[in-house]
Order: structure tokens, then sequence, then C-alpha cells
């Protein structure tokens, strides 16, 4: 066997003995690369299309923090609304809460208001009290008992966003931007869609599905606003 053989068996022998040390050293799980991975929902869900293009929305009670019934049309913007549905129990919705505070930011003083519904069935007043608290959250918070606005709007998914132009037709529908996490953002579609409403035009595309966690819409174990 000539030396150029036994060179390159002794490259392989040493690569597997590599590979076992790393392996015994793991405990036997796969070794996996350290990375900046996209946002996972437990239950990742699909927002289905929109049928409100083709009507307004209807006017309806909402219960504001307080505890104190408020109406949806009260909400609205001197030029768009933008509701967004959300829950302190996905891990999709908690991750949009900076980029949520830089629109509003961004975009109240251009006349665009915003307003964060939780229409869960599994949540709770206290519950929404105290991750509001915590998380120092940048919108105000309404709750939709027995998810009568979640099911007026046809909405399925947290997070997601509805824009309302100043009669309640709606004007854009679906996702914040492309990407749950924030580390790969490339389309930013609620901030690109309140621009081109803003200056007078008419959406090209105006519905981009969102993906997050299903709303619960199981109403008969809500506690609502008894907590």
């Amino acid at each position: 066997m000539n030396s150029s053989v036994l060179w390159r068996v002794a490259v392989f022998v040493g690569a597997l003995v590599i590979l076992a040390v790393v392996f015994l050293l793991s405990g036997g799980d796969e070794v996996a690369p350290v990375t900046d991975e996209a946002l996972v929902c437990q239950d990742d869900a699909v927002a289905l299309v929109s049928p409100l293009f083709q009507r307004t929305v209807d006017d309806i009670a909402l219960y504001g923090m307080d505890r104190r019934p408020v109406m949806l049309h009260e909400l609205a913007g001197t030029y768009f609304t933008v509701v967004i549905f959300c829950s302190y129990r996905c891990p999709c919705s908690d991750g949009y809460v900076d980029r949520l505070d830089t629109l509003r930011q961004i975009y109240e003083p251009r006349g665009v208001r915003f307003a964060a519904i939780h229409s869960n069935a599994d949540e709770t007043m206290d519950g929404m009290t105290q991750y509001i608290q915590r998380k120092n959250y940048p919108l105000p918070v309404y709750r939709d008992d027995l998810t009568a606005a979640a099911d007026m709007m046809e909405a399925t998914v947290t997070p997601e966003v509805f824009v309302f132009d100043t009669l309640w037709a709606l004007q854009y529908h679906g996702r914040i931007d492309d990407d749950k996490s924030g580390f790969f953002v490339e389309d930013r579609s609620l901030s690109n869609a309140l621009d081109t409403l803003l200056s007078g035009r008419l959406l090209a595309v105006r519905e981009k599905l969102s993906l997050g966690c299903a709303i619960v819409r199981n109403s008969h174990d809500s506690e609502g606003l008894k907590e």
C-alpha cells in the first residue's frame, strides 16, 4: 500500500474518531448549528382570505382594560384604523410587541389609530392585565368577549391585522411582516400598506395572509370578564 493511500485512510479514520467524540460528548443528541431560527408557534395556523372587502364592518361592543364597554367604531383613527388580533399566550403575537411600538410611533401622528383585540376563549382579563403591565404593552388593548369581534371579522390567528378606512371598509388584511422572529424581515407588509394608503393610492395587493396561533373559540369555557 503506497503512502498516498495510507494518508487517505489515516484522514478517514481521524474524521471518524472526531465524530465519535463529538457524539459521545453531546450525549448522543444531534449537534445543531447555532442560528437565529424563525419563531414557531405551538399551533401554527394560516389566516383565511377575508370576505370583508365586499362590505363595511358593523359596530360591536368590546371591553377596555377598565372592564367598561367600548364600541369598535369609537376606536377610529383620523384616516385609518389598524385592528390587530393578539394573544398573551401566543409566542408569535408576543414577538411583535417591539415592532408594534415602532409602527404606532410612526403612524399615529399621521392619523392612524391602533387597537389590539384579545379574543381567545382561554384568556382572562386578569391575565391580560398582568401581560400588559409586564411587557409595558405599546397599544391600547380590548377584550373581545365570546369572540364576537373575531367572528364578525372572521379572524382566525394571532397576530392578524385589519386596516379600515373612515367608513370602516377593509383596505388591508393579513400579516404585519413576513417573518415572525423579526430576524429575516424582507417585506414590511403593514408598513408598506399604510404608506401606500396614506399617499392616497390603492393597494395592488390588499391581502397577505398571516401565520400564527389559532384563535381559541371555545366560548363556553371562557372566563371572560369574570376574573
